[in-house]
């Protein structure tokens, strides 16, 4: 009997005690209105003014619920640049700026909700290791957000207004967005750059974005070593790099047209539009080093031809298809011996397919770097046209 009613008195005692758990709630929670959500936050070089240390200036861009149109409380509300605050401070490191700015404010900054991480050009070619690594301890960042290297300040991105949102720096999340879904822009996010520094086969990338006043434009691609930016892809190079990467088709292509003659001060040209990307990879050992031989398979569309001309006619379209296809191989032997010769930069994950393929040998290779640029790239494209439009000849 005793036994029995010690049994029950455990189980009593068992039940309370989830039941308590379950009433305890967040031991660190805020209430939303004592934070201040910061969407965006840009990092700058700045000389100190009393001594020749160089100082980091870290900016934020703030919504201002009330004037944002929609919110409410009796307000038409504004929008654009008038519906968020930009507000900034300098200090020796990233966490001593990002300190003297909450010094600012009257509640606790908020990171959970920023969505951009904006770093000018002068800081990524100095050296990114202390904003990483601030940016690494700081649990409310998300790896979802967007890092971005822009070529002149970056606090010029929270303050352009391109007047197409409600807050500006949606449009900078909308463009990154949009293009990676039409595959013209990489989709390249805080956590993918965390992935590729952390790895020895291959060197990270940023998108390069170009603010100004009004207009946010996207400029290329920001390629790295270790912490420090080396140099950049234009778009066309970009787009060759993404065919080889991560099978994204690009953007469009323009070339002269391979079959009317030139006129005088007049020159005809079409343009293409990929639709679908193959692309093969295979990796050999060569002597003491690699060769990767790459097959790239771009279908598309045309979307604008200059002069007449017939499709129809086989020879015709086997010509613009030839034409396509010896400019993609000009552009991707390019984009080979800039990257290989010049800043000496594996961003083709090319490290990474040899350890896959070739584990043991990569695993001797003191330094993936240095063997990079002797490794042999072949890149073989072939255009296929697969529509031409409701033209008729």
């Amino acid at each position: 009997m005793r036994g029995r009613r010690a049994r029950a008195w455990m189980a009593v005692s068992l039940i309370l005690v989830l039941f308590s758990l379950l009433l305890t709630g967040c031991w660190d929670n805020r209430e939303l209105e004592e934070r201040t959500s910061v969407v965006a936050l840009a990092v700058d070089r700045e000389q100190s003014q009393d001594t020749d240390a160089k100082m980091v200036k870290v900016a934020v861009q703030i919504p201002i619920p009330i004037k944002i149109a929609g919110s409410g409380g009796g307000s038409a509300g504004e929008g654009g640049k008038n519906a968020v605050k930009v507000m900034s401070a300098t200090g020796e490191s990233m966490a001593d700026a990002l300190r003297q700015l909450q010094q600012q404010l009257n509640q606790e900054l908020f990171y959970g909700h920023t969505r951009v991480i904006a770093v000018s050009q002068d800081i990524a070619e100095e050296d990114m290791a202390g904003i990483i690594d601030a940016i690494r301890r700081t649990p409310q960042m998300r790896r979802l957000l967007w890092l971005l290297v822009t070529p002149g300040p970056a606090v010029d991105l929270l303050n352009s207004d391109p007047k197409l949102e409600q807050i500006p720096i949606v449009y900078v999340m909308d463009l990154i967005e949009n293009g990676s879904k039409q595959g013209r822009i990489p989709d390249i996010t805080l956590g993918h750059w965390f992935i590729d520094r952390s790895s020895t086969g291959v060197e990270p990338i940023a998108n390069l974005i170009e603010p100004d006043k009004q207009d946010v434009k996207w400029e290329g691609l920001a390629m790295f070593h270790d912490d420090k930016m080396v140099g950049t892809l234009n778009e066309q190079e970009s787009w060759v790099l993404m065919n080889l990467r991560e099978e994204q088709t690009g953007g469009n292509i323009t070339i002269v047209s391979p079959i009317i003659p030139k006129k005088k001060n007049h020159t005809d040209y079409i343009t293409v539009h990929p639709k679908k990307v193959h692309t093969k990879t295979r990796v050999t050992p060569d002597g003491d080093t690699f060769r990767m031989t790459a097959q790239v398979e771009l279908e598309v569309d045309v979307i604008e031809s200059m002069g007449a001309l017939n499709f129809t006619d086989e020879v015709t379209f086997r010509s613009v298809e030839k034409a396509l296809t010896d400019e993609m191989n000009k552009r991707a032997k390019h984009l080979v011996e800039k990257v290989q010769k010049q800043y000496k930069v594996d961003v083709f994950s090319l490290g990474d397919k040899v350890r896959a393929r070739c584990y043991d040998r990569f695993e001797q290779i003191p330094n993936w770097s240095e063997v990079f640029p002797k490794t042999k790239i072949d890149v073989k494209y072939s255009v296929l046209i697969r529509r031409v439009g409701m033209k008729m000849h």
